[in-house]
């Protein structure tokens, strides 16, 4: 069964050939990896083409200025692989990743999508600061779902299809999530690989980190995805005396603050100012469904 590593990248020239020699070690290797570049202009498209022509296997390369969910969906179209294993440019697989992300989907025809383990590096000093504050690791589970994300996750390409791809609708982020709660919605069969691993690291600074946050919570409030989170931050917000009830108290006041405005702010600028679904987008049960995927769902349903 063929097997695609897909990848979206900008402006990750200082990260390119650590991340490339990560591709290269994997244990098992793809049949064809494909890229897409969303406009990079710091040399990125230039030094990803000069990798490709000493590749090891065979690289399909395109660039175009698109948000992230339409790179993920133009690599997809480039390949006519049955399984693709999705990941980020910004992001550093362990050798065995590739092999461990698929080996559910290639044993059992049931399984229609993995999510393996993301961990986050504190490698430097705000990044170590941050380790308090958030874990390390992020398994993907939530409740009895799992929702990888797209930096560590492999499908089936029918399965990509059955929701109509990712929503290229969505401005900022929140796509891979929107595109992993249609998929359970619609009774698709998740598995999760904790052995395929996936280490990446949040923003370089404060600032960048805290544009992070809005634009991730922008992206929610356009996929109607994780209102009861997003209400405690606003709460939080506009009531900053609460923040002392926390394990931290009076520490940290100012960090823990902004970084709760900053997802609030997010959130309702993506509410009032963001992207609506699409004609032939519906609300069911709590998650948006596309056209393909509501054909899926009614028959579930039934």
């Amino acid at each position: 069964m063929k097997i695609a590593l897909i990848a979206t990248i900008f402006n990750e020239s200082g990260n390119l050939s650590r991340w490339w020699d990560c591709l290269r070690q994997q244990t098992v290797a793809p049949d064809e990896i494909v890229v897409v570049d969303g406009g990079s202009t710091d040399g990125t498209w230039e030094k990803l083409q000069a990798l490709a022509q000493v590749s090891w296997v065979p690289v399909k390369l395109a660039q175009a200025r698109c948000n992230i969910a339409s790179g993920r969906n133009r690599a997809i179209t480039l390949t006519d692989a049955e399984i693709i294993a999705a990941t980020d440019a910004g992001s550093f697989p362990e050798p065995a990743w590739l092999a461990e992300i698929t080996k559910p989907l290639l044993s059992d025809p049931t399984i229609d999508c993995t999510g393996g383990l993301n961990v986050c590096d504190p490698a430097t000093e705000f990044h170590r600061y941050l380790v308090q504050f958030e874990g390390r690791e992020q398994s993907g589970m939530t409740g009895a779902e799992l929702h990888p994300s797209s930096r560590n996750t492999a499908f089936r390409r029918q399965t990509w299809a059955d929701v109509g791809g990712y929503p290229e609708w969505l401005t900022l982020a929140a796509e891979d999530s929107l595109f992993t709660y249609q998929l359970n919605k619609i009774g698709r069969k998740f598995h999760y690989s904790p052995q395929a691993i996936v280490h990446w690291t949040v923003r370089e600074t404060e600032a960048a980190y805290f544009k992070l946050l809005y634009r991730n919570a922008y992206g929610g409030a356009e996929a109607q995805l994780y209102w009861p989170y997003f209400r405690q931050r606003m709460i939080l917000s506009l009531c900053p005396p609460l923040l002392l009830l926390s394990r931290h108290r009076f520490r940290h006041f100012r960090f823990r603050y902004l970084k709760n405005f900053s997802s609030a702010h997010g959130w309702l600028a993506g509410k009032m100012l963001g992207q609506r679904p699409p004609v032939g987008w519906k609300n069911e049960g709590g998650v948006l469904l596309s056209p393909q995927a509501q054909q899926h769902f009614s028959k579930s349903s039934r």
